[in-house]
């Protein structure tokens, strides 16, 4: 048996501390850890990608609808070099390896700046865009 402290029993001369046994603490194994609801993450060969490359690098890039090739590599941490993001320098020039029906069709300003580029797979991240559905 353990002494049950309480305020009136911490002052000097005070005798009516009372003896009792410890409570039991009830146990619940349900609650002790949380587990967090984490949507599953699809393998890399499940995730709709486009392989892109740039001076010598490829890098990968998600399916991300409407948005240009340059918006979501920089979301997703891709090192794209990029200068002007209007079409007019062609630092952005890159690659399609892979992946190139996720994308729309090249705009006017890709044509005018790469060319016969355009047939070997060149485009311009910044104008480059993911189509907005993809057919099944």
């Amino acid at each position: 048996m353990r002494k049950q402290l309480t305020v009136g029993s911490l002052i000097p001369g005070r005798s009516d501390v009372q003896m009792s046994s410890p409570a039991p603490v009830p146990v619940h194994p349900q609650t002790s850890v949380k587990k967090t609801d984490r949507s599953p993450v699809r393998p890399q060969s499940e995730q709709k990608l486009v392989q892109v490359k740039q001076r010598s690098q490829t890098m990968p890039v998600r399916y991300t609808p409407s948005q240009t090739l340059l918006q979501a590599a920089l979301t997703q941490a891709q090192p794209i070099a990029y200068k002007c993001q209007q079409g007019h320098c062609g630092k952005c020039s890159v690659q399609i390896v892979a992946g190139a029906s996720l994308l729309d069709t090249p705009t006017g300003q890709e044509k005018a700046k790469l060319g016969e580029k355009l047939a070997t797979g060149y485009r311009l991240a910044c104008q480059s865009t993911f189509r907005s559905s993809i057919p099944t």
